[in-house]
């Protein structure tokens, strides 16, 4: 259930008795994680923004950093409050159980424990995310940009992991500009006809259904048009007394020793082959202990060794070559246990008739076997019609899927350029070409105009997630501070304000303030909610990278 929105919905704290300041206290809009004036790597600026993530539900923190945090931290407890209309909601983690979250009181001690499902969905209730068919962490995860997790790449800022499955990302962001509902139920529809398509050609694949193609079935059409011919022969002849018995039972022998020379030839063929399996299976013997030391004798003790190795290997082909030829030794035994039932059903046929003196019982033979094989043209006629019109009903569903899907992804387009022109022109005072980005059915692509710079690639990601959060119910925004030193101190101090300026609360990382304008160092200041540096002021109080 969605809840009403009534005031501030924010993380309000994150504790942890291994930090060297044990609490972290945050407030609306932006919260900076500072670091010294030379940059000092290792003080854990990167490690908290992974704690933040942590704190919303992921993984990334123990799974990608698991042998750092492991060896010189241990297992340990992450305390953590949020703060929804005024009330606050008690949690921790424990670093050793991921898919477990605890519900606390406002000293931390557990009242009960839930997953971390359960808790994802509490997060999302709570920041008022009303969108049925997208995950939380689907949405807070893809804008976690963090040195260590897989969505650092500029090119392609819709993906959540390296290689992400072809269609995900396009997909998830449809979803979380509630759009995919519009296309959900024909994607559903779609593989309904699929799945229907699917199973009928499976049930042809293995013989369960006839499956013929076109020329087959125009063949069988002529067929179908002369054995009707011979039928209505029949009707006129009886009732004009014409048939000949003789003649019928003559046509009907012929056809039917026909037919029993093919079955015997075939079931010979199915004989042979099941006579030289059967014969393989006897050679693939082992070699007696015997024969062995009979070779043996051949040769000198050292060579032994290798005869032994290669025998071994030898048996290891033949147990998989003797399963094989025992599963094709079943598959014929079961061929000609048919074709010995087909081979009888004819025998009969032609003893039924020989022996037949009552004309009416001929003539009854004739018509049922012609009316046979009119029955068995029809299947294979009518399965062929039958996967024709499956296909067709497919193809119309994928057609107006793509659609549907096409015009969604022309209005999620639109809405992302236009925030983002913007966006961008705030930044640069409309003296900026700004980024762009295109669908093309499940791909994208995501470039700046006559600019491919790193620095620009990298400005380019942060106006697209500043317009995703501005444009959705995305809560939060993660930037650390690898994708912010690349871009120019002018646009810095604008994207600073951009983020000041937020009613979500946007968390990122920062160093080197010196070398910024008196702007941009009031900014950080103002919004700073943890200051880390070398020499006892780490995250941990120490950096574990020190000889």
């Amino acid at each position: 259930m969605i809840l009403q929105r009534g005031g501030l919905v924010m993380l309000y704290e994150i504790r942890c008795n291994e930090f060297n300041q044990k609490s972290i206290i945050f407030h609306q809009g932006l919260n900076t994680i500072l670091g010294d004036d030379i940059g000092s790597n290792s003080i854990g600026k990167s490690t908290f923004l992974m704690i933040i993530d942590f704190v919303f539900g992921g993984k990334d923190y123990i799974m990608q950093s698991s042998n750092d945090i492991e060896k010189n931290i241990g297992n340990h407890i992450i305390n953590f409050c949020f703060e929804f209309d005024e009330k606050r909601y008690y949690f921790s983690r424990n670093t050793d159980d991921l898919e477990i979250v605890n519900q606390c009181d406002s000293r931390y001690k557990i009242l009960k424990k839930i997953s971390l499902d359960e808790y994802c969905d509490f997060l999302k209730s709570h920041y008022y995310i009303d969108l049925d068919n997208i995950k939380f962490r689907n949405i807070v995860g893809r804008f976690a940009r963090i040195y260590g997790k897989d969505n650092l790449d500029e090119k392609h800022p819709l993906n959540i992991v390296k290689n992400e499955k072809a269609g995900e990302p396009v997909k998830a962001l449809l979803k979380l500009f509630d759009l995919y509902k519009y296309i959900e139920r024909l994607d559903y529809l779609l593989k309904e006809k699929e799945n229907e398509y699917n199973a009928f050609t499976n049930a042809q694949k293995y013989n369960y259904v006839s499956n013929i193609g076109k020329r087959k079935f125009i063949s069988n059409e002529k067929e179908l048009y002369e054995l009707k011919i011979k039928i209505d022969d029949i009707s006129s002849e009886l009732d004009n007394n014409l048939l000949d018995l003789d003649t019928v039972k003559t046509d009907e022998l012929l056809g039917l020793k026909n037919e029993l020379s093919k079955a015997k030839r075939k079931r010979s063929q199915l004989k042979a082959q099941l006579q030289n399996i059967e014969n393989n299976i006897k050679e693939n013997s082992i070699l007696s202990s015997q024969k062995m030391e009979e070779l043996f004798a051949f040769f000198p003790e050292s060579e032994k060794r290798k005869f032994e190795e290669i025998e071994k290997f030898h048996i290891e082909i033949r147990n998989v070559l003797k399963i094989e030829l025992k599963q094709k030794q079943k598959e014929l035994e079961g061929l000609i246990k048919i074709s010995n039932l087909f081979i009888e059903d004819i025998e009969k046929n032609i003893k039924s008739i020989s022996s037949c003196e009552n004309f009416s019982k001929a003539i009854l033979i004739k018509y049922s076997n012609i009316q046979k094989r009119i029955d068995s043209l029809k299947q294979e006629n009518q399965a062929f019609e039958k996967k024709e019109i499956l296909k067709i009903s497919k193809d119309d569903a994928k057609e107006r899927r793509d659609n549907m899907k096409k015009e969604q992804l022309e209005k999620l387009q639109l809405s992302i350029n236009n925030k983002m022109l913007i966006i961008n022109d705030y930044i640069y005072e409309r003296r900026k070409k700004p980024p762009i980005i295109k669908f093309y059915g499940n791909q994208y692509d995501f470039h700046t105009i006559d600019d491919s710079g790193t620095g620009t690639s990298y400005k380019s990601m942060i106006v697209y997630d500043l317009s995703i959060l501005d444009l959705t119910e995305l809560p939060i925004l993660i930037h650390d501070s690898v994708i912010l030193k690349q871009i120019s101190d002018v646009a810095i101090e604008k994207i600073l304000e951009l983020y000041s300026s937020s009613k979500k609360q946007i968390f990122i990382s920062f160093d080197k303030l010196s070398a910024y304008s008196n702007k941009t160092q009031e900014l950080l200041k103002n919004n700073k909610v943890l200051g880390l540096s070398p020499g006892g002021n780490e995250l941990f109080g120490r950096s574990w990278n020190d000889r």
